[in-house]
């Protein structure tokens, strides 16, 4: 029987933790990058993520490293091939999970997760006040971050062991400079991650036959976590 032909479609916020992966188990799926910057715009990465699916209806099925994504991919559908994801709201969601899930939510209210690649995003905060920084006085970016951020108190910063934690640190600390959020370090998982590259999906992750769209209501997940 020959081997399948799969292709991996990646927010490149995972870049350092596919990258190890692939390291890991040798893999060789081609990967499709699609910039990290999609996520704040989950109509745009809808989009993106339909064409991208339909130029690869020669594979037979398509490895997606994104969740639900702020309703990004709700609609997405393969015609002709099989179209796996993760079962959760979000990358952040995907790296802290370590297990069955009895909840659907891993992340908490009034937190702000970071990675490595979260830090190198455009709409990052301390690249928020840079901007913001070249339109107004030190007082009103001030005024400004405190009203975007006023539902947040903390910072935790992610570990998944693919990256130099200093950098992280070091841009916690930047951030600490702007706004009072304790700052704490969590472990990260990449068993996600791992079962997607090797086609043990379980529970945690949708499996959809070709023509069958993605919903939003497949993302939920039971009080017993089955």
């Amino acid at each position: 029987m020959s081997e399948r032909k799969r292709t991996v479609i990646s927010c490149a916020m995972l870049e350092d933790e596919l990258n190890t992966l692939y390291k890991k188990l040798d893999c060789r799926y081609p990967i499709v990058w699609l910039d990290r910057g999609y996520h704040n715009t989950p109509e745009k990465l809808r989009q993106k993520l339909q064409d991208t699916i339909l130029s690869l209806q020669d594979q037979d099925e398509l490895l997606l490293t994104f969740g639900l994504c702020g309703n990004g991919t709700a609609g997405i559908c393969s015609p002709h091939t099989g179209l796996i994801l993760p079962k959760f709201d979000d990358c952040l969601n995907m790296l802290l999970c370590t297990g069955r899930r009895s909840c659907r939510a891993l992340t908490h209210a009034g937190t702000i997760y970071l990675t490595r690649g979260w830090t190198l995003d455009r709409e990052s905060i301390v690249q928020q006040y840079e901007d913001l920084c070249e339109k107004y006085d030190e007082e009103t970016c001030e005024m400004i971050m405190e009203t975007m951020y006023a539902h947040y108190d903390s910072l935790t910063l992610i570990d998944t062991g693919c990256y130099n934690m200093e950098e992280v640190q070091a841009y916690a600390d930047e951030v600490r400079k702007l706004m009072d959020f304790e700052i704490r370090k969590t472990p990260g998982s990449l068993k996600i991650l791992e079962q997607l590259l090797t086609g043990r999906w379980d529970e945690n992750f949708l499996v959809l036959s070709p023509g069958q769209p993605v919903l939003e209501e497949y993302f939920e997940v039971s009080d017993a976590g089955s």
